[in-house]
């Protein structure tokens, strides 16, 4: 069975309203807000609001003190080509993703899993696309995922728990693990099949960009199982991909939906958006 569609509720800048952004946004996943001309950040940061506060990305480190690991307002370059000069003048250290376009992520992930309190959700203002728009940014609906598997396995899954972290030690290869300073981040666990915050409706989650293992079960069984289910998400899941236009605002649910970027752009042409993640809370494992 391929996968169906679902998609995202497109608004209008003018007039927006939180509630019906909010509602929209737990009921599909994914919202679009279209815009005639690009957002200054005090617009961009009053669009995400109307979600819920940004995050300020802060975390806790393996020594007990606090570790930065971004800025509130991220600037997401997805366009920008790694040299092996630029390489080393970093110091050899890596984002995960694509080897060639750092910024890039062409494989299903969930933003911020590596955080004791992930982001609830990602807004993502497009300032700069190619000409081509640079391919879509696809989805998944992982509560959908959830529901299409058998009975016996959702019972199953209900209380396993994955642990993350900002080097998984390449868990899942081919995808390539982050390494460099956040690697002091502790490693947290949360739920296989999560309750969402607001609806209470059970759905998949996890990050095989960041994921280590399964709690309480051996190392290569978990890992198996893990892929099992993001190949059954993959296969089986809803999907919805967007195709960008200029000084689109994209939001998504980091609790229902999994997402992955487009790479049908040249090498070399600019990709470029601000990111902002609104303040989630501890995931709380489905009943």
């Amino acid at each position: 069975m391929s996968a169906s569609a679902f998609h995202a509720v497109v608004f209008e800048g003018a007039d927006l309203d939180g509630d019906a952004l909010r509602t929209a946004l737990s009921d599909s996943g994914v919202v679009c807000v279209r815009f005639d001309a690009p957002l200054d950040d005090a617009h961009a940061r009053a669009v995400a609001a109307l979600i819920g506060p940004i995050k300020d990305p802060v975390g806790r480190a393996r020594d007990g003190g606090a570790l930065r690991y971004g800025e509130d307002r991220q600037i997401i370059d997805s366009g920008f080509v790694m040299t092996d000069d630029l390489r080393e003048a970093l110091g050899g250290g890596s984002l995960g993703g694509d080897d060639l376009r750092p910024g890039l992520f062409e494989q299903f992930h969930t933003d911020d899993s590596y955080t004791e309190q992930p982001a609830a959700a990602t807004v993502l203002h497009a300032r700069e696309l190619p000409k081509s728009g640079g391919g879509p940014t696809s989805f998944i609906d992982m509560r959908a995922a959830f529901q299409l598997l058998e009975p016996a396995s959702q019972k199953e899954l209900i209380g396993l728990r994955a642990v993350h972290s900002y080097n998984n030690h390449d868990a899942f290869p081919p995808r390539a693990s982050a390494t460099g300073p956040l690697e002091a981040l502790v490693d947290v666990a949360h739920p296989i099949v999560r309750a969402h915050p607001v609806t209470g409706e059970p759905a998949l989650y996890f990050d095989l960009d960041r994921a280590t293992h399964i709690e309480g079960m051996p190392l290569d069984e978990g890992r198996a199982l893990l892929q099992r289910l993001q190949d059954h998400a993959e296969a089986r899941g809803p999907r919805y991909a967007h195709e960008w236009s200029a000084h689109d605002v994209l939001i998504w649910d980091n609790a229902l939906v999994q997402h992955k970027a487009g790479g049908d752009f040249p090498v070399g042409e600019p990709r470029n958006f601000w990111r902002y993640m609104i303040e989630g809370t501890t995931p709380i494992a489905a009943g």
